[in-house]
């Protein structure tokens, strides 16, 4: 048997006590993932935390199909402050090799200036900040000209440069109509995992050049290696054993990036890979893949919005057995619902109570997409909304219309705890009232920190073992510090 285990989607806390702390979450202090029995996202006051947010793509570099038609939403402050109002705490921000290295070995400052703009203007508004090497596709540069003459054309998407996109002269005809099953995709995919030219070799560097510039900053939650990667089109184990190789020496590059600029180690963020030679194949690698602690299995979930192999409670226990086979926590970097949202609602109600029972983070696909997105526009350009909706509204020039997507903001921004004392038990949370219970058990006194809308009338905390609590008044909500002992309950009502 080949030294790998594979997953396929056919196959279906120790007490841990608070320190001292602020009784604030405070985004100056770096968070660190732990594995096992208590494996979770802690802060330095050792509380258990909760990070729930977004995708924030503004900063990605997408093919576009029509020059008249913006690809995405231009950054601007506004947007993260839009964001706190929800209660978000975290973004997952997308950036692009193809706009991090245009040429080998040549990177762009500027680029990377505008990503610590972002961070820490995330930052000024209590907002972590995890950096996703995103890609779809393989890259910008793999999309169907006229010339070619394609029953099913392939769409240009996002991810490497035009230098590290080899595709041997594949056609870049889809073969059933899905992105990644055209064979220039799956052979870009092949001289990548073949390091062909020393291409993955200079990602890795563009890593590493990246996390030197960041890692000095502590709201950088942590690192999306890759997102979504698809294999190539040697056999599985041959393709798990590249795709193993390049976990290991990018997580050892960006410890070594860390260590030279003298500061923290961030959490690493690991995702399944999601096709094998075109096809849809997801599989992991060994639990072994690295001795590296400081690790976070980042899931995504569609069913019952793209893929209906689940539904959405069986797909979430699946991806939830996966993170159990790494002894890892479990973050939900992308879900999303993309028909009426208005019926959606009730999905994402069934997705939330899924991460409330787990205790798990996310970040929502996604705060914005504009008109121009290659998901959202056809391979010629002709075809396309006026406007877009996902949480924010944008017209055809990437502009914010003022109008929101509150039927899954209310659900996103519904009342939790940001910080645990101890270990989580039970948590239920109603989007429709605003009340929650929280339990949990902690051996030592502590606080722990609660966002509340303020979509209702004034909360009111009871529940057992309380010490105290304090209400802060803040921009959307409120922020309640409830100070804990021993077996505890936190009740929020109104």
């Amino acid at each position: 048997m080949h030294k790998y285990t594979f997953f396929f989607l056919s196959i279906s806390l120790l007490l841990f006590s608070c320190k001292k702390d602020t009784g604030k979450i405070n985004p100056t202090k770096l968070l660190y993932a732990k594995k096992g029995t208590d494996a979770g996202i802690y802060d330095q006051d050792g509380r258990f935390i909760i990070l729930r947010g977004v995708n924030y793509n503004v900063l990605g570099d997408y093919w576009q199909a029509n020059p008249t038609v913006a690809t995405q939403k231009q950054y601007e402050e506004n947007d993260l402050k839009l964001m706190s109002k929800y209660g978000i705490n975290c973004i997952r921000l997308l950036f692009s090799w193809s706009k991090l290295e245009p040429q080998k070995g040549n990177y762009n400052q500027a680029y990377i200036q505008e990503i610590k703009d972002v961070i820490e203007t995330a930052a000024k508004y209590n907002i972590y900040v995890m950096l996703d090497m995103h890609q779809d596709a393989y890259g910008k540069y793999i999309a169907s000209p006229v010339s070619e003459a394609c029953d099913k054309p392939n769409k240009g998407w996002d991810g490497a440069p035009d230098w590290a996109t080899i595709t041997d002269g594949a056609s870049t005809c889809t073969t059933d109509g899905s992105r990644e099953s055209a064979p220039a995709v799956v052979q870009a995919f092949e001289n990548f995992w073949n390091n062909k030219n020393g291409m993955q070799d200079a990602c890795i560097n563009a890593w590493s050049t990246l996390v030197k510039q960041t890692a000095g900053y502590a709201n950088v939650v942590g690192y999306d290696l890759i997102n979504e990667p698809g294999l190539g089109n040697e056999s599985l184990a041959e393709e798990s054993d590249k795709l193993t190789l390049f976990y290991k020496k990018t997580i050892s590059s960006i410890r070594d990036a860390e260590n030279q600029s003298n500061s923290f180690h961030h959490i690493i963020f690991f995702e399944i890979s999601v096709t094998w030679n075109g096809q849809p194949f997801p599989f992991v690698t060994a639990a072994d893949f690295t001795t590296d602690d400081n690790i976070v299995f980042g899931a995504h979930s569609y069913f019952e919005a793209i893929s209906y192999a689940y539904t959405i409670e069986g797909g979430y226990d699946f991806l939830y057995d996966i993170a159990n086979y790494y002894k890892s926590a479990m973050f939900m970097g992308e879900y999303g619902f993309f028909d009426n949202p208005v019926t959606d609602a009730a999905k994402m109600k069934r997705f939330a109570k899924k991460e409330d029972e787990y205790f798990t983070g996310s970040t929502f696909w996604q705060w914005s997409q504009a008109p121009g997105d290659p998901h959202g526009i056809s391979w010629d350009g002709t075809q396309y909304s006026n406007t877009s909706l996902h949480l924010i509204e944008l017209n055809k020039d990437g502009i914010y219309t003022g109008n929101n997507n509150e039927h899954f903001l209310n659900v996103l921004s519904r009342t939790r705890p940001n910080a645990i004392c101890g270990k989580p038990i039970k948590l239920i949370s109603n989007p429709d009232d605003g009340t929650m219970e929280l339990q949990a058990n902690t051996t030592k006194e502590g606080t722990a920190v609660l966002w509340i809308p303020n979509r209702f009338s004034t909360p009111i905390i009871t529940g057992t073992n309380i010490v105290s609590s304090e209400l802060k008044t803040v921009d959307g909500g409120y922020l309640a510090s409830v100070k804990v002992n021993g077996n505890y309950k936190i009740v929020v009502g109104f």
